[in-house]
């Protein structure tokens, strides 16, 4: 290794591993396959902000950064361009990184992005999870289009990449650029970036996501860019406007990305009707939404349909009234896709109707018996739960419940089999349910 202080370039010849502090330059050379590995949290800092900061030559150059914080800050501040970074991986697989800056973006002095990527790791088993390594920012892997909240770790490459330009307050930007990006990575059985327990294989189609930390979602954004298979398989092309330009990226297949969600439901009531509005953060391929109803919340009905706006990656907004609504009315949204396929959201509760307090349901969940109580007003009551020899087994003498539906758990260790007698005493006078315990 030697340095050039008369060009202010780093020319690496051989080897450089970079631990635990800052080092700077204002370029970096790799020639014939030299490494640069940064190690423990350390940066390395470019100040030349064209793209000549970090150039390669020969038969090229190794930057292995393989951790969340191992990062390589490049002052680009506004400077339009190509950057290439030249990751490797732990297994010694080239698998460049191209961040093109296309424009916008402000002008500070020390303006940066930061860039790092890395895998599994040491993770030994179910290392297909990337739920156990996601980014510090990243608070889920889940894909909810399904409606609940289950980890879609296994239709997800496994590794991320960091692209930040809000690293520490001294570096980031006040208004980010537009970007374009492109990823490569090693779809090898072997070595590569899709182990054993995915669904997905190293030939399966992806697209980029990036996780939206300040709403907590993929969703909002669909998979992106130009697949193309090889001996690293490429995601190129994926456009990035600055509202969507946060820090954490991964590659998905663009058939179960993460979540593509309905990500607001709400049902509420509107003098004798209720109304149901939903948004959809992102839609692709979506044919129409069938609007249903229960009075169990078991079977339900179809009580509307309207038409979906069927590609977007904006927000979308819509309504639907019920006229006619139940006393207490259980309301969900089915999503079809042109293909007839579909799925379901949350289902969400609506009391409209309730002139009188009443037990809506009670059942053995467990560790405790759970009580559904609806209420017109506010009120307070008492209750007491019985055994078939008419011993108190639980009490409680003063319940406030609000207006609508109240949920109450009570603890039910020590309690034997059988069938329970729920009596509640409040304003209406005394109610009572058979609740049987297993």
């Amino acid at each position: 290794m030697s340095t050039l202080p008369a060009s202010g370039r780093l020319l690496v010849l051989l080897a450089l591993t970079v631990s635990t502090h800052a080092w700077g330059q204002a370029r970096i050379v790799i020639n014939n396959n030299a490494w640069l590995r940064i190690d423990n949290g350390a940066w390395v800092v470019v100040e030349e902000p064209t793209n000549a900061g970090i150039q390669t030559l020969g038969t090229g150059g190794n930057i292995r950064s393989e951790g969340e914080f191992n990062r390589i800050r490049w002052q680009i501040r506004n400077t339009n361009g190509v950057y290439t970074i030249p990751f490797t991986t732990a297994n010694s697989v080239k698998m460049p990184f191209t961040y093109e800056a296309v424009g916008g973006g402000s002008n500070e002095a020390q303006a940066s992005i930061c860039f790092s990527t890395y895998n599994y790791g040491t993770v030994a088993a179910n290392n297909w999870d990337n739920n156990t390594y996601r980014p510090s920012d990243v608070t889920h892997m889940h894909n909810y289009w399904t409606g609940a909240p289950v980890n879609n770790s296994d239709n997800v490459v496994d590794r991320f990449w960091i692209v930040d330009p809000y690293s520490a307050p001294a570096f980031t930007y006040g208004t980010r650029p537009s970007i374009r990006l492109g990823f490569t990575h090693d779809p090898g059985a072997a070595t590569g970036d899709v182990r054993t327990g995915n669904t997905i294989t190293g030939a399966s189609v992806v697209g980029a996501q990036r996780f939206n930390a300040p709403v907590g979602m993929w969703g909002d954004y669909w998979p992106a860019g130009n697949w193309a298979a090889g001996a690293v398989n490429s995601v190129t092309n994926v456009n990035v406007p600055p509202a969507d330009f946060f820090r954490s990226w991964t590659l998905s297949d663009i058939l179960q990305s993460l979540p593509v969600e309905l990500f607001r439901f709400s049902v509420a009531c509107s003098g004798g009707s209720v109304q149901l509005n939903w948004t959809t953060g992102s839609e692709r391929g979506a044919s129409h939404f069938r609007i249903e109803r229960s009075r169990d919340a078991q079977q339900f009905e179809t009580i509307g349909v309207q038409t979906a706006v069927g590609n977007s990656q904006t927000a979308i907004q819509y309504n639907h009234t019920d006229p006619q609504p139940f006393e207490i009315g259980y309301y969900r949204i089915a999503i079809v896709d042109a293909d007839g396929s579909e799925d379901v959201s949350t289902v969400q509760v609506a009391t409209c109707g309730i002139t009188s307090t009443a037990i809506v349901n009670a059942w053995d969940g467990g560790d405790n018996l759970h009580v559904i109580i609806s209420s017109p007003h506010e009120q307070t009551v008492a209750f007491a739960l019985f055994d078939a020899a008419g011993r108190i087994a639980a009490e409680r003498s003063s319940l406030v419940l609000i207006e609508g539906l109240n949920t109450i758990e009570i603890d039910q260790q020590g309690m034997a089999m059988g069938i329970y007698t729920l009596i509640m005493h409040g304003a209406d006078g005394p109610l009572s349910r058979k609740l049987p315990v297993y």
